[in-house]
């Protein structure tokens, strides 16, 4: 017992090590810029010959993580797919003590109970690039936590994003649900779920991290079903990745907005890449067919009939 126990510990320093290793290498060859809008923070990516009126693409973190974490969980794949296309600024804000404030009443973060304006922090961070580099559209990308957030976004403040993108979240019930009042606009949006998610259930029910609940939320399918709905969306196309990632695609030639829902079958709680692998084994099996960032990409940029 006292040798696995050891042997996991080394096995854990081992990942932190990689994972900071790689974040430092990365960093040293792509420096980050950072900002502070009071007391809250962002970092971004800008390339080096960045075309004018750019792209903003801001990417919310998962709970308990910070800003630079998530540039790793997505092995900096939004930071190259921007050096190589040369219009689209990548920003990863800080949540209020590494949390943000969704639409659950029953997520047990910080940023819920002090009831933190995370809607007028987004607005700020979408001010300081149209100031400075004079964007002219912006997308929102979250995972997990930051997904809810996205989920917020969409609901509350439509009209300030082009696009959205969700990974491993689902909508809340609505007894748990704080927008749940709020008539859905018409968004495009790209939904990803793992169906072996353990944390947000992909059938749906109760929501739990470390023996604490964040209530129920309804299953992936339903959360899919509700935006598609919202854009009356019809389906254009299919896309298979391997045996395990189906990507069922929805578009309204009317109204512009295009839905897509990723469905990774042995897929966990996690963001599957080509660029950072390192198994989290609360996070569950991470898919190798499918590239998540190349897809979001994919969906934000590409003619919906295209996809």
């Amino acid at each position: 017992m006292k040798k696995m126990i050891l042997g996991a510990l080394l096995l854990l320093i081992t990942a932190i090590a990689a994972l900071f290793l790689y974040s430092y290498r990365w960093n040293l060859i792509h420096p980050n810029k950072s900002h502070n809008l009071g007391d809250r923070t962002f970092i971004y990516h800008v390339p080096k010959h960045l075309k004018p009126n750019p792209k903003l693409i801001i990417v919310y973190h998962g709970s308990r993580l910070k800003s630079f974490m998530m540039q790793i969980l997505t092995g900096h794949e939004f930071d190259l797919l921007a050096d190589k296309t040369q219009d689209a600024i990548i920003v990863y804000p800080q949540g209020y003590l590494n949390n943000w404030n969704d639409c659950r009443k029953m997520a047990p973060f910080p940023a819920k109970q002090l009831n933190i304006d995370d809607i007028t922090f987004t607005k700020q961070i979408i001010h300081y690039f149209k100031e400075q580099y004079h964007i002219n559209q912006v997308y929102a990308i979250g995972f997990s936590n930051g997904g809810q957030m996205a989920f917020r976004l969409a609901a509350t403040v439509p009209d300030l994003f082009t696009g959205f993108a969700t990974i491993g979240a689902t909508l809340p019930v609505p007894a748990n649900n704080l927008c749940a009042d709020i008539t859905q606009q018409p968004v495009s949006i790209i939904l990803i779920n793992g169906q072996q998610d353990s944390i947000v259930p992909y059938d749906g029910g109760e929501v739990t991290l470390d023996g604490k609940s964040f209530g129920y939320s309804e299953s992936a399918p339903f959360t899919a079903e509700h935006w598609r709905a919202a854009s009356n969306a019809s389906h254009i196309s299919t896309i298979h990745y391997g045996d395990n990632a189906i990507q069922m695609n929805y578009y309204n030639k009317a109204n512009n907005k295009k839905v897509s829902f990723v469905t990774i079958k042995d897929g966990g709680h996690n963001i599957p890449n080509k660029h950072f692998r390192i198994p989290i084994s609360k996070l569950g099996h991470i898919n190798k067919d499918i590239d998540v960032p190349v897809v979001i990409w994919n969906f934000f940029f590409k003619d919906a009939l295209s996809l």
